[in-house]
């Protein structure tokens, strides 16, 4: 970013000036130019601390843009203004200056004397941008009712600024926008919040996830994939024997953290659910495995026209899966479930 220094005052003589803030400058430090008055009577305009100037005559000075600035060949010896000799710092010169840290400013002598009057205007490139994309994948529709993505990146400068923000149901979405690194370059990472709020009969809180993204040459491309953040458990049927019409399975679930009982919700598969020969159900808990230690299960129904063998059993968690087979139980009409 270049400096942003505007305005009009007084180079006084054997005075330093710093072009980047707009203020005299005392000793030698922060200082771009020096107003020397030699005694001989000479007088030169110095810079300083790696500072270097471009002597440019009378053209003119408002049109003068940051482009033209860039193509000049700065020097960094002294520009001459002697009163009597040579002067190329007569009433209405203009002087570009590269100033000590890089970067361009223009000024203009508006009255020539033992001070100078002076007009100066930094003129920074114009902001370059990176862009900001995230990508949110899609959830079940009985999971996930809304995601709220915000997008925001903090300057170099300190100040907050945002940089992309959607709200997107369970198919997900894109949040694309710019991040500009006109506050004083661009950062090293964005601030990315996604949160995820679940469907009430999942009887799950919402999650709150936050990232850090590098911001590299190309931008930030981010996937925020719910497969990634949100556990689940498939639970996979053999249906042999086939089910029949009436036939369901009520399927109930509860998570623990260490003894205590957290939510918990239900699913019945009946009907389409359970028509060739496996039956598939996944449940899900919030992105948080620490708090969750294992999942309840217990699972009800009428199978081959029958009431089914309560089955009740506790899943230790992490598990991507849990398959079952029917058994019949003794001789009569009954079946119970086998997990394996």
């Amino acid at each position: 970013m270049g400096t942003t220094s505007t305005g009009v005052g007084l180079l006084r003589g054997n005075h330093r000036f710093d072009l980047e803030t707009g203020i005299e400058a005392f000793g030698m430090g922060r200082a771009d130019v020096w107003w020397r008055h030699l005694p001989s009577g000479g007088r030169e305009l110095v810079p300083l601390l790696g500072a270097r100037l471009c002597a440019m005559g009378a053209v003119g000075y408002d049109a003068l843009s940051q482009r033209e600035l860039a193509a000049l060949t700065y020097h960094g010896a002294s520009i001459p203004g002697h009163p009597l000799g040579e002067n190329k710092l007569t009433t209405g010169s203009v002087i570009a200056v590269r100033t000590r840290s890089g970067q361009l400013v223009k000024m203009q002598v508006q009255a020539y004397g033992h001070n100078l009057q002076i007009r100066w205007q930094g003129c920074p490139p114009p902001p370059q941008f990176r862009g900001m994309k995230v990508v949110v994948g899609s959830a079940p529709l009985w999971l996930v009712s809304r995601y709220v993505v915000d997008c925001t990146y903090e300057s170099p400068d300190g100040s907050i600024h945002p940089c992309g923000r959607g709200e997107f149901g369970a198919d997900g979405g894109v949040v694309e926008d710019r991040i500009s690194d006109a506050w004083g370059g661009f950062p090293a990472t964005a601030r990315v919040v996604v949160a995820v709020d679940f469907q009430p009969d999942t009887g799950l809180h919402g999650a709150v996830e936050h990232f850090a993204p590098e911001v590299g040459p190309a931008g930030v491309s981010m996937l925020y994939e719910p497969n990634q953040e949100i556990q689940r458990v498939k639970l996979v049927f053999g249906l042999t024997p086939s089910a029949r019409a009436q036939d369901y399975l009520l399927v109930r679930w509860v998570y623990q953290s260490g003894t205590s009982a957290g939510s918990g919700s239900q699913k019945t598969l009946s009907g389409p659910d359970l028509q060739g020969n496996v039956a598939q159900h996944e449940i899900a808990f919030p992105p948080d495995a620490s708090t969750m230690a294992a999942v309840d299960l217990t699972i009800d129904g009428v199978y081959q026209a029958a009431d089914l063998v309560q089955f009740k059993q506790r899943v230790s968690l992490p598990a991507s899966a849990l398959a079952f087979k029917f058994r019949k139980q003794g001789s009569g009409p009954h079946y119970r479930l086998e997990a394996f």
